[in-house]
């Protein structure tokens, strides 16, 4: 290879040439791959009150829950406790997660009076009924955007065959973080209410959710793991999960790195030419 041939003081001139662009590069903190600000415009998500609102841009796992008119399963609430699409992605750095529902996020917790509040969002890794993660989606238990480990969940009032049963709740729709080590902090914000998404529900409310996790914040756990990522309300009204396969490994390279390729390659074909002359 032409790389090895090279003598110190090429090697040094290799290093000259390459000097001005480095300090633009490695220094420079990539970017996040999604504004995190509850607009899920940059996903493809659209309000134009047609079917094709929910679907995001290729490359993206999603979950529509449904297109009927506040239907819900396995409780009741209608719009007000209706989950309408999850959105589950990752890039070298984060993981992205974006919800919308009918579900306010400021809907209080009284369940006395029959109101229920947001639950956390749950990550199962491996697919497996585990639940090892956990997101805090409104500040309940900690920051919001905070990402817990060993967590203990609440579930919902709904048993495994969708019957009223608060005695025996159905544990593949768990609700809010009760006890849990804080692993560290992401980034999370609601929004809303919009209208015109969907097109039986173009005249409702919604509300969004849009997180980013650093994937450092789960070490070498995903690596080639199917995981699941699960929300819902307090009561479990209406509970909506993606399933993503095939977790990249974690040493994929920072986009700073594949930006120093054709870099490396450019300065190599002007040593080139000032050989020839």
């Amino acid at each position: 290879m032409v790389g090895r041939n090279l003598n110190p003081e090429r090697k040094m001139n290799v290093f000259k040439l390459l000097t001005p662009f480095l300090s633009g590069v490695l220094f420079t903190v990539p970017a996040l791959a999604y504004t995190i600000d509850g607009n899920l415009a940059d996903w493809g998500v659209s309000h134009n009150g047609n079917a094709g609102d929910w679907t995001p841009n290729s490359g993206i796992h999603f979950t529509v829950e449904d297109q009927k008119d506040s239907f819900l399963l396995p409780g009741w609430g209608g719009q007000a406790y209706d989950a309408e699409a999850m959105y589950v992605t990752w890039d070298a750095s984060n993981l992205y997660i974006a919800i919308a529902t009918g579900h306010n996020p400021a809907t209080p917790n009284n369940p006395t009076h029959n109101s229920f509040g947001a639950g956390d969002i749950a990550i199962d890794i491996g697919n497996n009924g585990s639940w090892d993660y956990g997101i805090d989606s409104t500040g309940n238990y900690g920051a919001a955007g905070s990402l817990y480990s060993n967590v203990s969940w609440g579930y919902g009032l709904w048993n495994a065959a969708n019957a009223y049963d608060p005695a025996h709740p159905d544990p593949a729709h768990p609700t809010s973080i009760q006890s849990g080590t804080l692993v560290g902090a992401g980034a999370l914000v609601s929004s809303g209410p919009g209208t015109g998404y969907g097109e039986f529900s173009s005249s409702h409310q919604h509300y969004f959710y849009e997180v980013a996790i650093p994937l450092s914040l789960f070490g070498g756990q995903w690596a080639g793991m199917d995981f699941k990522v699960h929300w819902t309300q307090n009561c479990a009204n209406d509970a909506i999960s993606v399933v993503a396969q095939d977790f990249p490994q974690n040493n994929v390279p920072e986009p700073g790195t594949l930006a120093l390729l054709p870099l490396g390659a450019l300065a190599l074909g002007l040593l080139r030419r000032r050989s020839a002359q």
